[in-house]
């Protein structure tokens, strides 16, 4: 498949997820159950990762596909990673900061990503040496495309700095040093302070802020991201500076201050 054939798909994925989570998004409050994880989950999520897997199936019979309700298994060089509603506690109560993350990956790299959060009206993504892109999209119509372009701020003391989440079941050292990043540099605090951010790598990927620090995340919060923040100019890495997406973390940033942010992760000590 090529990489226009799957931006073309991605589109139309979203397009579906988009009429499903709006169509529960409308009643004000939905219904939340807790995984076994301790995270909530919705009617919605399983029935929009069913929808695309459904698709998937008809459209891309040979790739696997791995989400977050409904997981997967199976070799294949190429597969969807999917997270029906990324900000399920936001999606649940009425907020808006919430989106859909879909990405295709082959041969262990990300290719293409997009982040759908229609209750912003808004989207982002990128396939692999295209550029990355964002645009408005209300009720199925897109705006204009605009391009991303991260900043070009050089040092983390001139940094801006987002972590996200921050939480008590956050692990102790990674919780120090997502405070202790924020002291550093020149402004910062939790993903929340933005308003109308449902993921802090576009936050990086728009040149909003220099650095996003992903505190605890899954390959599904993380995969759709990669390429957008890439295609932007920036890095993407776990905290020891490795190109993955399975460490349960991530570092996002413009590049520039990428080594400062994870040497401060590597000496910040668990606070007492």
């Amino acid at each position: 498949m090529t990489a226009n054939e799957d931006l073309e798909l991605i589109q139309q994925l979203a397009d579906t997820a988009d009429g499903i989570s709006l169509r529960y998004f409308a009643a004000g409050t939905v219904p939340t159950q807790t995984k076994a994880d301790g995270s909530p989950v919705t009617q919605a999520d399983r029935e929009i990762e069913q929808a695309l897997r459904d698709r998937l199936r008809g459209s891309r019979p040979d790739d696997l596909v791995i989400g977050e309700e409904l997981g997967g298994q199976g070799n294949s060089s190429r597969r969807w990673i999917l997270d029906p509603i990324d900000g399920t506690a936001n999606f649940s109560v009425g907020r808006p900061q919430w989106s859909t993350l879909l990405a295709v990956e082959a041969n262990g790299q990300v290719v293409t990503g997009m982040i759908s959060a229609p209750a912003l009206r808004r989207r982002w993504w990128a396939t692999r040496s295209a550029g990355a892109w964002t645009s408005s999209a209300v009720d199925g119509d897109q705006g204009g495309q605009e391009p991303l372009a991260v900043s070009s701020i050089a040092t983390l003391d001139k940094a801006t700095i987002a972590v996200w989440p921050i939480a008590s079941w956050v692990p102790p050292q990674r919780a120090a040093a997502g405070e202790r990043l924020i002291e550093l540099s020149a402004d910062g605090g939790p993903l929340s302070n933005w308003d109308g951010a449902c993921h802090g790598a576009m936050l990086v990927a728009a040149g909003v802020v220099d650095a996003f620090f992903h505190v605890r995340a899954d390959p599904w919060d993380i995969a759709a991201a990669v390429p957008i923040v890439e295609e932007a100019g920036g890095m993407v890495s776990d905290l020891d500076g490795k190109h993955s997406i399975s460490s349960g973390a991530a570092i996002y940033s413009n590049g520039h201050v990428h080594r400062e942010v994870l040497d401060v992760l590597h000496s910040t000590p668990a606070a007492s």
